[in-house]
Order: C-alpha cells, then structure tokens, then sequence
C-alpha cells in the first residue's frame, strides 16, 4: 500500500480596500473580507470568486489571482493573513481536480452578491451556478474531503477560516511585501 503523504493549501484572508470590501468589513465587524485558496506558498496562483475586471465589481465570478500581477498588483498594500492547512495528499489531488472543473467551466462560475446577504442574515441557500470568496472556498474543501465546518458552505464568511484549530498563520502583513519564508 502507498504512503500517503502531508502536503499543504494555503487560505489566503485579505482586507481590500473596495467599495464592497469597506462595506463587508463595516457590516460584519470583521478586518478581513476577501478569502482565496492557493496550492502552494508562493501566492503565484491564487483561486477565488471576485472581480474579473479591476475597476468593475459587478463583473465578477471565478478567479484565477496573483499576488504579482492584476487585482492585488493593484492593490499591493491590501492587508493579508496567509493559513497553512495540513492535508493528505489524496485530499489535495482532489481539491486539484476541483479547482480545474472550475478552470474548464464545469462548476459554478458567478458571484452571488445575493448569496452574500443571505449569509449575513444567517439562511443557507444554494444558488445555482452561483458562489462568493468563502463559499467557494469551504466548498471546495469540503467536496474534497476536508471537513472543517459543520454548517454549509453558505454561512461561512472570511474571518470563520481563523477559527480553525489546524490552520496555522504563516504571514500577516501587505500582500505586495509576501515573501516566501
């Protein structure tokens, strides 16, 4: 029988300075409002639901980030906690498989602004085809076998990702000031 390995994913929380972003951390109380998944430390590729267009929130959806190049290029002074989270190497392959269904466009592919409001008010509601930051972020982990929340993907926010026991913090501080360690 094979050695299954420990490997790592990265959830990246960030304090952008948005519209939406003020608003969110306003309402909630909260420093962070944006939440990614990246597979490695380097914060190259980074994985959400957000802004494809820099100056337009409203065309939003799957996003594939960077810390070097488009919205946190941009917004390099963006405050960011980065979480390490210990997985199996057969629960990584499957987040991977995941997030190309998403690359190929098999998955949900637009934000729920919607979504967002209804989490706020505490109601778990699906929508088809339809995801915000943390959503996507717990349901990729939990489609993946890595079961850190016990409510649905729906009511996690941003902040809810400190609270797990085996996440780790790695960097706080700028994103544009990320370097690996």
């Amino acid at each position: 029988m094979g050695e299954n390995r420990q490997e790592y994913i990265y959830i990246m929380l960030s304090k952008t300075n948005t519209l939406l972003g003020r608003a969110i951390q306003r309402v909630l109380g909260v420093p962070y409002n944006h939440c990614s998944l990246a597979l490695d430390d380097s914060l190259e590729t980074i994985y959400s639901f957000g802004r494809k267009e820099l100056r337009n929130m409203f065309v939003a959806g799957f996003v594939q980030e960077s810390k070097s190049n488009g919205f946190f290029a941009a917004h390099s002074n963006s405050d960011i906690i980065l979480l390490r989270l210990c997985v199996s190497q057969e629960e990584k392959e499957r987040i991977c498989e995941i997030i190309s269904a998403f690359q190929r466009g098999e998955a949900p592919s637009k934000y729920s602004l919607l979504g967002l409001m209804y989490c706020y008010w505490g109601i778990p509601v699906e929508r088809e085809n339809r995801l915000f930051c943390s959503q996507f972020v717990a349901q990729v982990l939990a489609l993946a076998g890595v079961n850190v929340f016990d409510r649905p993907a729906s009511l996690i926010r941003p902040h809810d990702f400190l609270a797990i026991p085996a996440a780790e913090s790695v960097y706080t501080g700028k994103i544009g000031q990320y370097r690996i360690a």
